[in-house]
């Protein structure tokens, strides 16, 4: 039996790990990243200003003495979808930041996520083949892993924090985080030093029952308590 004992994190959170196993670092999405990357609200926010001054020139040129009746409407309806948008974008970013948690250890990769049911990918460096950090403009990044040839987890499982850059398949994303370059040593460091090579026959991943999380090898969905 793996004896688990209680692990404290670098940011101070207690952790439940294998006996031995080290974490090397955990984070959470950051709000404004998520909304700005992922999200995209700036190009939301500019679609609803192009439609805004489309609405006034159409009512200028054809609203006749109804101009002015015609500009108040497009103003209305155009302040109202820009508050919609925005509200809805920060919202679901907030919702994406305060549910999901992001542990590295010299054991695994670990996703503990979800809005509304609760999942838990559990990733061994024998299931992963690569790493790529994908920067952004605001200094925040996505970690993108790449899974060997017989390892995949199902997008919906995972989803939002899946991406298919690069690849036909899913890859596991660690989604806009900030100082990225501490989780992309972590991997490359741990990828590095551990001794288990990648091969076919060890990189499977089965579903596991939530209370095995963070032991062995496999994905979880669990309710939220």
């Amino acid at each position: 039996m793996t004896e688990i004992v209680e692990h404290v994190g670098p940011d101070g959170e207690v952790s439940r790990l294998p006996a031995g196993e080290r974490v090397l670092w955990s984070g959470s999405p950051d709000q404004r990243a998520v909304a700005r990357n992922f999200l995209y609200e700036r190009w939301v926010l500019a679609f609803v200003v192009l439609s805004f001054a489309i609405g006034v020139g159409d009512a200028l040129q054809n609203g006749g003495v109804d101009s002015n009746r015609r500009l108040v409407g497009v103003s209305a309806l155009s302040a109202i979808l820009m508050c919609v948008a925005i509200v809805s974008i920060r919202f679901f970013a907030w919702r994406i930041a305060k549910t999901s948690k992001y542990v590295i250890t010299d054991k695994r990769v670990f996703f503990d996520i979800g809005m509304v049911l609760r999942a838990d990918a559990n990733i061994p460096y024998s299931s992963v083949e690569g790493v790529d950090l994908v920067r952004h403009a605001d200094g925040s990044a996505d970690l993108v892993l790449s899974l060997t040839g017989v390892q995949e987890i199902p997008w919906l499982l995972l989803y939002p924090h899946m991406t298919w850059r690069g690849s036909r398949r899913g890859r596991p994303t660690f989604r806009a985080i900030q100082r990225p370059q501490l989780a992309a040593d972590a991997v490359v460091g741990a990828l590095r030093a551990y001794p288990q090579p990648v091969t076919a026959d060890n990189a499977t991943a089965t579903a596991v029952p939530s209370s095995t999380r963070g032991v062995v090898a496999g994905v979880a969905v669990t309710s939220p308590a």
